[in-house]
């Protein structure tokens, strides 16, 4: 089972759960990583060299600007969501793995803070 797959509908902010609705759990997730916590225009007009087109592929971007053309969206930060996921990719790698030196300077945290992630799932 994929990460995406472990992120049911209801764990979505109510925002983003729409947004995942028109593009998807992982498009929606590539928007949080990379405009959370700002706003983003969505033209009606969508150019090939837009930044959403760059970030989530064309046809994503389409079925976006189709949807939400011509609005402002606020993307959340999503925080906690994006927390359980890095932990469970921690986890994940480390069972497979990887030190957890390497795991501390991927994730930008230290060695202790992924012992305390590791030994919660223990």
């Amino acid at each position: 089972m994929s990460d995406l797959e472990l992120i049911l509908k209801e764990d979505l902010p109510g925002s983003l759960e729409e947004i995942a609705e028109v593009i998807g759990r992982e498009g929606a997730l590539q928007l949080v990583d990379a405009c959370g916590g700002t706003r983003i225009f969505v033209p009606r007009k969508l150019r090939v060299q837009h930044k959403l087109v760059t970030l989530l592929g064309f046809e994503q971007a389409r079925r976006l600007s189709h949807h939400f053309g011509g609005e402002t969206l606020t993307v959340v930060r999503a925080a906690e969501l994006m927390r359980r996921r890095r932990n469970r990719e921690i986890v994940r790698r480390y069972d497979a793995g990887t030190g957890v030196r390497q795991l501390a300077r991927d994730h930008a945290l230290t060695e202790r803070q992924i012992y305390a992630i590791l030994s919660h799932v223990a």
